[in-house]
């Protein structure tokens, strides 16, 4: 597979645990809870920034744009991979996507 984009999304430190959880669903393998990395004291944002491909990023730029999307993706991946795990609910997705700070997307340009 070749990665022709980055996909960047900071969150203010109030979203940390919820954009973990996220994270979990979004990354194909087992670490996306880890993506924002250890919580940090006197933090005030996390930052992740992942290779992807641009069928990637343009899916994921849909899921921010759509919380109900976002959240039904992510809790069709907790019931298949993560059924142990409680996913984040609509109200958490939504406030995600409301905070959510995407640095290198300019919805003006393609």
């Amino acid at each position: 597979m070749s990665y022709d984009a980055t996909l960047t999304i900071t969150v203010p430190a109030a979203l940390y645990d919820t954009a973990c959880a996220i994270a979990r669903a979004l990354d194909p393998d087992a670490g996306g809870h880890l993506s924002y990395g250890p919580p940090v004291e006197g933090a005030t944002e996390y930052t992740t920034s992942t290779p992807c491909t641009s069928a990637f990023k343009a899916q994921a730029l849909a899921m921010l744009a759509d919380p109900m999307l976002l959240h039904g993706a992510v809790a069709a991946d907790y019931a298949a991979r993560w059924g142990e795990l409680v996913p984040p609910t609509l109200g958490e997705c939504e406030g995600f996507c409301a905070q959510v700070t995407l640095p290198e997307y300019n919805p003006q340009l393609p």
